[in-house]
């Protein structure tokens, strides 16, 4: 079986065993939109459906309905087989899903200071956007970009979220950037595609009518369908990018990026990006560790955006 289609079941179980897609996200760690994604590409995989969509929700199918036990009793069977053959074992491994954007940016730059304090960790990260249950999967932590989690997840508030405007020094120079603009004539504006369910995060049209700076006369620029990293566009001198503030906070202190207009550019979000774990999956002394250890460097990185971006 594809693992594509292991990761869906596990949706479709989750939203069997909590009754709505909103609890199955919380269950997860996932956003509902992910979660109904995996489950509708699972019906077009199987060529029928397995949800009624209702006013009220997805309802099951009736044969669905019934299997419901039978697919729990596999995953729980999954989970059991994997703890008899790792019972016994010096636990080294940190397994952790991401967002991309989270792994290219924040990660690689704190990951010297893990290995230097934690010592030989077995770090393995899945940065796709399946969904994971981390209830029932080999999978410790999660970092989502998210809303509070609901009930029976352990959870680390990370880092605050928002957007600004950021280019290179060189690029700020020659078109002539500086706080103080209305708008944004000629320059070359690059779209990165975000893709979030907070209604707080805004994109380039959404920034402009918060900030009163006018975008309708920029060229438009190279567009990009991303799911990555802005800040690596951004220090590619391609155009000016809206960059996600714990995408940037690294590049931004260095100099490598600057803000032509400013900490007033910066426009905050609703979600934080969270660490989450399963509470009734007991961590081991090396999950703790590395627990604690990205705890205190968000910490760090809360003070410097505090300080760069006044969140």
């Amino acid at each position: 079986m594809p693992l594509s289609h292991l990761n869906a079941w596990r949706a479709v179980d989750a939203v069997l065993s909590e009754g709505s897609v909103a609890r199955a996200a919380g269950e997860l760690g996932v956003t509902q939109a992910a979660v109904s994604a995996q489950i509708r590409r699972l019906e077009e995989r199987l060529g029928r459906t397995l949800f009624r969509r209702t006013p009220g929700g997805l309802e099951p199918v009736e044969d669905l309905a019934g299997m419901a036990h039978a697919l729990r009793s596999g995953f729980v069977s999954i989970a059991s087989v994997q703890d008899a053959l790792c019972s016994g074992q010096v636990e080294r491994r940190v397994a952790l899903t991401v967002t991309q954007t989270f792994a290219e940016s924040w990660l690689p730059h704190h990951l010297p200071d893990l290995f230097a304090q934690v010592g030989a960790v077995d770090l393995r990260i899945d940065t796709s956007w399946e969904v994971v249950d981390l209830a029932s999967s080999d999978v410790h932590f999660a970092i989502r970009f998210m809303a509070p989690p609901g009930p029976g997840y352990g959870a680390v508030d990370l880092l605050p979220s928002g957007v600004v405007p950021v280019c290179t020094p060189d690029f700020a120079r020659r078109y002539e950037l500086s706080p103080g603009q209305t708008d944004l004539g000629a320059v070359p504006i690059a779209h990165i595609d975000v893709p979030t369910s907070d209604a707080a995060w805004l994109d380039w049209q959404g920034w402009s009518r918060a900030t009163g700076i006018d975008i309708s006369s920029a060229s438009g620029g190279p567009q990009f369908a991303l799911q990555g990293s802005g800040a690596r566009i951004a220090r590619a001198g391609i155009g000016l990018v809206l960059g996600g503030l714990s995408d940037v906070v690294h590049s931004v202190e260095s100099g490598a990026l600057i803000m032509p207009f400013g900490a007033e550019s910066v426009v905050p979000a609703q979600y934080w990006h969270r660490l989450l774990w399963y509470e009734k999956r007991p961590l081991g002394p090396f999950q703790r560790k590395f627990r604690d250890w990205i705890s205190a460097r968000a910490a760090d990185d809360r003070d410097r955006m505090r300080v760069l971006f006044g969140v």
